[in-house]
């Protein structure tokens, strides 16, 4: 028996309404502790043990890598390496900003690429949508998501430090006219970006994390848009272990020869 999308999407499902109710409670905010220069509120270890729970309810044994916990194996011999973000976008959740999400990508055991995950699901915890792949594709609310013909929005979502500013000036140049956006959530971003809801994506801090993007990664690829590293390349990162990558960007093939080639 083998986890199938519709099961990963009635997870993604409960842990965003779970998540809505906790936001009622004002104790959801407090911070209880801090990684990688980042902070765990109640809310972000509150989801993790609420999609650990999920997950282990399938019946299937996991290794989980999660950003508060780490890599936590439910069994030695494991079906699934599942990478998890509980809250992507934790700063929004707190100010009251609806863009934040929560990220499940699923990998057979012996998978060794990055970009491989069989299946997945980013699901916004205030928005109605929900977005789900499988081997088969990727799906939007539960309907298959052809890949978009439409003129892509002249919007850049762009994530950097001031150290970076001459650089961020030589893509912008590229682009032209374009509208600069940090929303805060990686995930939805990316997704944006490959639905053709925004033309480009890049985070140039070296704080992105693979939990982050591990599902949306995915998502993007069924689409036919692969997220690429600062050398032109097929991002890759750990599979078992929580690890950052230098830089990300992501946009059509074409935008991307033409911004990456010179940098």
């Amino acid at each position: 028996m083998v986890l199938v999308r519709e099961e990963l999407e009635k997870i993604g499902k409960e842990a965003t309404k779970y998540l809505r109710e906790l936001r009622e409670n004002p104790s959801s905010t407090q911070i209880i502790g801090y990684h990688n220069g980042d902070t765990t509120r109640v809310a972000d270890k509150r989801s993790e043990d609420y999609i650990f729970e999920l997950l282990k309810t399938t019946g299937h044994n996991f290794l989980f890598v999660s950003e508060e916990s780490g890599a936590v194996k439910t069994s030695e011999n494991y079906d699934y390496i599942a990478i998890i973000d509980p809250l992507d976008g934790s700063s929004n959740y707190v100010a009251g900003i609806p863009w934040s999400s929560v990220s499940i990508a699923l990998y057979d055991k012996n998978t060794q690429s990055f970009l491989d995950s069989s299946l997945g699901v980013v699901a916004e915890v205030f928005g109605n949508n929900i977005y789900s792949y499988d081997l088969n594709g990727a799906y939007k609310n539960g309907q298959l998501v052809e890949k978009s013909n439409k003129k892509p929005a002249n919007i850049a979502i762009i994530y950097y430090e001031r150290e970076q500013i001459n650089k961020i000036s030589q893509i912008l140049a590229k682009l032209g006219k374009i509208k600069i956006r940090s929303l805060g959530s990686a995930s939805l971003d990316m997704i944006k970006v490959c639905l053709g809801d925004a033309i480009f994506f890049a985070d140039l801090r070296k704080k992105l994390r693979n939990v982050d993007i591990a599902a949306s990664s995915s998502f993007c690829k069924r689409l036919s848009m692969i997220p690429l590293d600062e050398k032109g390349r097929p991002i890759e990162n750990s599979l078992t272990t929580v690890s950052e990558f230098s830089e990300v960007y992501l946009s059509t093939p074409d935008i991307l020869y033409n911004i990456l080639k010179d940098l």
